[in-house]
């Protein structure tokens, strides 16, 4: 019986309530939504919380993560109108996004039902039939997963790997962050000390427009209520119509799990620790915080990572930095490699920036369920990857490519589309005629799905095979001008061999080793920006426990390669 139902959900003889549910009113949820909608499909959308916008508007993430090449924005389409929506700036207004979202999802005549938490979902022969919430039964030929833990895919039987589980380093996720308001603090003063501290100072930090970011050393004495639980990092702030500023800083270690009963607690026992962190900044700078106040914490935690789907293709570290292209890309992305910590006091991550990388079609698909596609962070991305691909603008774009991929199923061959009907979207990825009329239509949205810029592959110099073992694993760091490139004929960074070491260290021991690199990074704090002289790097060997390493400086990133990959098993 459910064989024959789900048969006749997807030849649509009359079953199904609508064409498409998308599952999750995230921004990658609303784009995809809306882009259905668009296309002419019966779309809901269904939200387990409160509101629409999910990381943007109920984890107060109100600063987007950007990516440009010489020709503008990588994502455009939907994520282009909702920019536009909200001012053309990097930081928002979290009550102004929700608005503009909300009005994306009217004008496209999307049905939206809020507080629709996952009961059960319907599966038969790798179909998703339909799911079930506590105010009804939904059934469609298509879904979208758009929650940030792919909840829905999780419970109707895709695979996934959990945290970092494929770098075999553990299965650890990146932590998350509680974003808080402050009231009272004076925006001109705050503005004119973050730019002396990094124009003047050289520190990295910085002000513009509504954005703020910087603080590393105000924040470096604070001592949280439980070390092993939370810790402050540098500030990112935004600020609102209000003139309040969302603080982006307050992070959360141990969130493994997606359970929303679990999330809640954290969030609220992570609402006292912010009441010390505000106290904490009082006391440090009355000039710029004594007069702040707590004003709230956001109603939901920022989940940077937890499941990685194990989907028809797996996007790759080396894939988003060298900028690969693939045919069947829907969207394009470009934001650096850039990681959140995995333990307290960890030295963050950052791989480097990718040229411009198209993210295919398949990385959306689970291999075990055939009418259902992931789009958000828990996509099929490698962990490494996701540094980069978890990033908003870029899944708003996928979360468009989701939909318009769902609306050339139901419509062909009816528009004359493709020549044969597809069922699924397994059937849709194995067809380069319905790709291409995919990326066809993307492009008539407004979508870029090329860059003029490229990578730079150095698959003949020594170290390449080890570097790109590395990167996958997170363990091969890179400045930010490194763009497109491992760079191995460059000279490496003591911060960023430091750095590698560290996090594996951290991760697998011994401790002893972690201490010695410790001390390193404090002992050379002033040289950690400069190349590693080699007579440095032997006493760091010496003091490993390891042999010297011969040669004349600089020491390049292809010998740090063929060393890390001896000495990082």
């Amino acid at each position: 019986m459910r064989t024959w139902l789900a048969f006749l959900l997807f030849f649509g003889l009359g079953l199904a309530q609508y064409d498409l549910v998308v599952y999750g009113a995230t921004p990658q949820g609303v784009t995809a939504a809306v882009a259905a909608a668009q296309e002419g499909l019966k779309v809901l959308l269904l939200e387990p919380g409160r509101g629409v916008g999910g990381v943007l508007t109920q984890g107060w993430l109100a600063t987007l993560d950007l990516a440009k090449d010489k020709e503008g924005l990588l994502q455009r389409g939907l994520f282009l109108v909702f920019y536009r929506r909200i001012g053309e700036e990097a930081s928002f207004d979290v009550k102004r996004a929700e608005e503009a979202l909300l009005a994306m999802l009217r004008e496209a005549g999307v049905e939206l039902r809020l507080e629709a938490p996952l009961d059960r979902v319907e599966v038969d022969g790798g179909t998703v039939v339909a799911l079930a919430t506590p105010g009804g039964l939904f059934q469609a030929p298509y879904f979208v997963d758009a929650t940030d833990t792919a909840e829905l895919a999780f419970r109707a039987g895709a695979g996934f790997t959990l945290g970092r589980e494929d770098t075999g380093l553990d299965r650890r996720s990146m932590a998350a962050t509680l974003v808080f308001r402050l009231e009272g603090v004076p925006w001109g003063a705050v503005f004119l000390a973050l730019n002396y501290e990094g124009q003047v100072r050289r520190t990295g930090a910085g002000a513009w427009g509504r954005s703020g970011w910087g603080f590393g050393e105000l924040v470096r004495g604070y001592v949280p209520s439980d070390p092993s639980r939370y810790a402050l990092r540098g500030l990112n702030l935004s600020r609102q119509d209000d003139g309040s500023l969302l603080v982006n800083a307050l992070l959360l270690f141990g969130v493994e799990g997606a359970d929303p009963f679990s999330l809640e607690r954290l969030r609220l026992e992570a609402a006292l620790e912010a009441e010390r962190v505000v106290a904490y900044l009082r006391g440090k700078d009355p000039l710029l915080f004594g007069t702040a106040h707590l004003a709230g914490v956001a109603p939901s935690l920022y989940i940077r990572e937890s499941r990685h789907l194990k989907a028809l293709y797996r996007l790759k570290a080396e894939e988003v930095l060298l900028g690969r292209t693939f045919p069947d890309a829907v969207a394009l992305g470009g934001y650096p490699l850039d990681g959140q910590v995995y333990f307290p006091g960890e030295t963050p991550y950052l791989l480097g920036t990718p040229a411009p990388y198209g993210v295919p079609f398949r990385s959306l698909v689970p291999r075990e369920l055939r009418n259902l596609l992931v789009v958000s962070q828990a996509a099929g991305f490698d962990s490494a990857a996701a540094f980069s691909a978890r990033v908003v603008p870029l899944q708003m774009a996928l979360g468009e490519a989701a939909g318009v991929a769902a609306a050339l199923l139901r419509k062909a061959p009816q528009a004359g589309l493709t020549k044969v009907p597809l069922a699924d979207f397994h059937e849709l990825a194995a067809s380069g005629q319905a790709l291409e009329a995919l990326r066809k239509r993307l492009a008539q949205r407004g979508a870029r799905l090329s860059s003029p810029e490229g990578g730079r592959v150095e698959a003949e110099r020594p170290g390449y095979r080890e570097a790109v073992a590395l990167l996958r694993r997170g363990l091969f760091a890179g400045p930010y001008y490194l763009k497109g490139s491992l760079g191995l004929s460059e000279p490496v960074l003591l911060g960023d061999f430091l750095a590698n070491l560290e996090h594996y260290y951290r991760a697998k021991g011994p401790e002893e080793r972690l201490r010695v690199v410790l001390k390193a990074r404090e002992l050379f704090r002033e040289e950690l920006q400069k190349p590693l002289k080699r007579l440095t790097l032997n006493q760091l060997l010496q003091a490993l426990g390891e042999g010297r390493l011969s040669g004349a400086d600089p020491v390049t990133r292809g010998e740090a390669a063929l060393l890390l990959y001896r000495l990082l098993p």
